[in-house]
């Protein structure tokens, strides 16, 4: 019953969940960004800016937790150049914790 809501909203996310998130969200700021004349600009504003925060506190800072480092690295995604360099860290960096364990049980790697 609650798998819709950990869906949209994760806790934890592993390399190839984030992967897909991020590769969904890329594809869908560049659809907004080219065809911002044949919405309403303003509302093509506030659904780019929608889209950056849902990015950063529900795809970043899960993944963030999933492999051990603070949610103060999300500062990181706000400064371009910076923002591509810990993209790649997370994509690259091992979880810390066993696939589909409970949130209080860390990896022995």
């Amino acid at each position: 019953m609650n798998w819709p809501i950990e869906f949209i909203f994760p806790h934890r996310l592993h390399r190839f969940a984030y992967f897909l998130r991020v590769v969904a969200i890329n594809v869908t700021l560049a659809f907004l960004y080219a065809n911002n004349w044949l919405i309403n600009p303003a509302l093509c504003l506030v659904l780019l800016i929608l889209l950056v925060i849902y990015a950063i506190f529900f795809i970043v800072l899960p993944r963030l937790r999933d492999i051990g480092m603070s949610w103060w690295w999300c500062l990181f995604c706000l400064i371009p150049g910076v923002n591509i360099v810990l993209g790649i860290i997370l994509l690259l960096r091992a979880s810390k914790y066993p696939f589909g364990a409970p949130a209080g049980v860390e990896s022995k790697i």
